[in-house]
């Protein structure tokens, strides 16, 4: 009996030491300080630095029971439920790790970026949470700055959320209400989006944003904008994807415009349809085909300038191109569809391009291009001036490249032949206007290695190697058989003329190893034209261009470019930009120049400057040297304000006014940002 009581003692305190104690229950994994089982094996009890673990499910908690059979677990004291797409934590839980569901009574979750909290979770399918009565928000703050307040929210960690009957808070501050609310987070714009402002030609504004997607193929944005100068506006954006004949995206966007200029107002119908369509057919095709149509020649300007910076004018094509085994093919149609621009239309335009081929091993490279262009040129609306033509242009060119010693030397020439159907005298259709050129371009290189090494102020110099490329380039193309003055101009192949020029280039470059790898710390590029006396314009040298980019470390860098006229005798223009950047990125300082001798001279500081962790400074200025005149002053302060992001900016622009402009970015979401500005006084010239 002695015995048997000493055996079950000694079993007790191997199983359930103050030790760290493991158990194996079928795929979990349970350790704990104390770990005990129940008579029949199927209940485990742990206390004290709990672990449960099964594949990338892990509960952390100070005191559980685990029945083996069923796989449940009754959890108490700082739970933590850990699995591969969020996190959860709260007093008490209910949990099976078989099927992967359970609840928590007031609980906190994590899915990245998004935060919760709610009086109960419940995990109800491996992949979903359910809160009743929380919160969500992008702020980790155990009382959140804002929130977005729900009687139940649906997570999908790793996909989305869903909210209904929620309301948004800043602090205590209800501000809006929804009644479903529903956020990718995959994609983590949000799904809708509020942009206020105000600005002197819309007035006070409201734009709106909805994301939505319908599909893995299907998604897009719909907007409906609110603008008191002008009026009500709204369109839609669609990108889509398909299996087998590419993607593309559609975007439409329509206003009824106001118009206050007249005594009795009217509305003004004002638009944009954009079609883009690109599909990679196989290794070797592509197409792609865009349609671009716009009420208006300023309906880019006036409502998306950031599309009008990029292109002003829009075009309507298509462009499929082949690559053959030598040469590419490629077919190209462009049409007008805007009446009231000026368009040169190719319905259509073939060619082929054969990239410089050797001949049989004679050491003579070929190469060629030929177009086919079927062309109509139409003006603008109310115009209807049109000229058409057909026109197959031909350009031949045959070199011999060959090197002697350290000289590289490439003579070539050749010929363009272009046959015109129409041209603006009827006795010379069906014309064929010839061109003949020829040149040679010379070449070499000098280099020098200097056993120079350094890391004086950060360079990381090893070594030093010098490289100077001097080249000439000489080319001759003599005057069209055709005039000019007899052909209709569409392009710069119609524009030919007499050309006879050399052209002298002068490079020099510094390089240094960094990381076993050749760096360019230093390029500078001279070079200038030499027109020779049967040139059509004045003989002699011309334009003298540099250009200098200087980058001898991280903190430094230097850009000058600059146009010398030699026939005027003065500088043209002139440009360079300075950046240098403080220790681990402080501080950050630029200054510019601009000069234009026909414009202005300008010159340009940008300052920035992180005072600490929460607080920042930037300030802009733009200073017109001829007239002694400040044009332009911008001063931002920035505050961190944990899941935001706050600045106040003040802008003065000379002959535009003064605006104040207050800017919050959420963290989570730093494309998307809420503005507030307004133009207080407009200051005279």
């Amino acid at each position: 009996m002695l015995n048997k009581t000493i055996f079950s003692g000694f079993l007790f305190f191997v199983i359930s030491g103050v030790l760290i104690c493991s158990a194996q229950a079928q795929g979990v994994e349970l350790n704990g300080d104390v770990v005990e089982y129940s008579m029949d094996g199927n209940v485990i009890t742990a206390t004290g630095n709990v672990v449960l673990k099964k594949d990338d499910t892990t509960l952390y908690c100070e005191y559980v029971e685990f029945a083996r059979d069923s796989k449940m677990a009754f959890a108490e004291g700082n739970v933590r439920l850990k699995t591969g797409d969020g996190e959860i934590t709260g007093d008490k839980l209910r949990f099976n790790f078989e099927t992967k569901t359970g609840s928590f009574n007031g609980a906190n979750i994590i899915a990245y970026p998004y935060f919760g909290a709610a009086q109960k979770v419940a995990k109800v399918g491996e992949n979903e949470l359910q809160m009743d009565d929380g919160y969500i928000t992008t702020s980790d703050f155990d009382d959140p700055e804002f929130r977005i307040t729900s009687k139940t929210v649906e997570v999908f960690p790793g996909d989305k959320l869903i909210a209904r009957h929620s309301v948004l808070k800043i602090g205590k501050l209800p501000l809006f209400y929804f009644p479903v609310f529903k956020q990718s987070l995959v994609d983590k714009k949000p799904k809708l989006i509020f942009k206020p402002g105000h600005s002197k030609d819309w007035g006070t504004f409201v734009l709106t944003d909805y994301r939505y997607r319908l599909n893995q193929y299907i998604k897009g944005v719909l907007h409906l904008d609110y603008r008191d100068r002008l009026g009500w506006g709204g369109g839609a954006d669609m990108e889509y994807k398909t299996p087998n004949v590419g993607d593309g995206r559609i975007r439409l966007y329509y206003t009824g415009e106001r118009d206050k200029e007249l005594i009795v107002q009217r509305t003004v119908e004002r638009y944009k349809a954009e079609w883009r369509h690109k599909w990679n057919i196989d290794q070797k095709t592509n197409a792609i085909m865009q349609y671009y149509k716009l009420s208006d020649g300023s309906f880019l300007k006036d409502y998306f300038e950031k599309e009008s910076d990029q292109d002003t004018a829009p075009t309507t094509f298509f462009l499929m191109t082949r690559t053959l085994p030598k040469g590419v093919l490629s077919f190209q149609t462009d049409l007008r569809v805007n009446r009231f621009e000026s368009k040169v239309e190719r319905i259509p335009e073939v060619r082929y391009s054969l990239a410089s081929t050797e001949l049989w091993e004679t050491g003579l490279f070929y190469k060629n291009t030929t177009t086919y262009s079927n062309l109509n040129s139409k003006t603008g609306a109310p115009s209807e001036v049109r000229q058409k033509t057909n026109r197959i242009d031909m350009d031949n060119e045959v070199s011999y490249p060959i090197k002697v010693g350290i000289i590289e030397f490439k003579p070539f020439i050749g010929g363009r032949n272009t046959y015109y159907s129409r041209t603006k005298v009827q006795d010379k259709f069906d014309a064929i206007r010839g061109v003949f050129k020829t040149g040679a371009s010379l070449s070499t290189k000098f280099y020098r290695i200097f056993d120079v090494y350094t890391d004086f102020i950060g360079l990381n110099i090893n070594r030093l190697r010098h490289i100077i490329t001097p080249s000439i380039d000489y080319r001759y193309e003599s005057s069209p058989t055709l005039a000019n003055v007899d052909i209709d101009q569409y392009d710069s192949v119609d524009a030919l003329g007499k050309f006879h020029s050399i052209h002298f280039s002068l490079e020099n470059k510094l390089q240094t190893k960094r990381d076993g790898q050749s760096v360019d710390i230093l390029r500078f590029i001279l070079g200038t034209d030499f027109r020779l006396k049967d040139n059509p314009s004045t003989g002699g040298f011309d334009t003298i261009t540099s250009d200098l980019d200087l980058n001898p470390t991280d903190w430094l860098s230097f850009y000058f470019d600059s146009t010398y006229s030699t026939q005027r005798e003065h500088l043209t223009e002139a440009n360079f930009d300075m950046y240098i950047n403080g220790k681990e990125n402080k501080w950050r300082f630029g200054l510019g120049k601009r000069y234009n001798r026909e414009i202005d001279d300008q010159i340009t500081t940008d300052f920035d400057y992180q005072i600490n962790q929460k607080w920042g400074f930037h300030s802009y200025g733009r200073f017109d040297i001829d007239r002694g005149l400040l044009k332009e002053q911008e001063y931002a302060l920035r505050r961190d304000l944990h899941a935001w992001d706050m600045e106040f900016n003040v802008n003065s622009t000379r002959g535009e006014g003064t605006e104040f402009l207050l800017l919050f970015t959420l963290k989570a979401h730093p494309e998307i940002g809420f503005d507030f500005g307004k133009t207080i006084h407009q200051r005279r010239r």
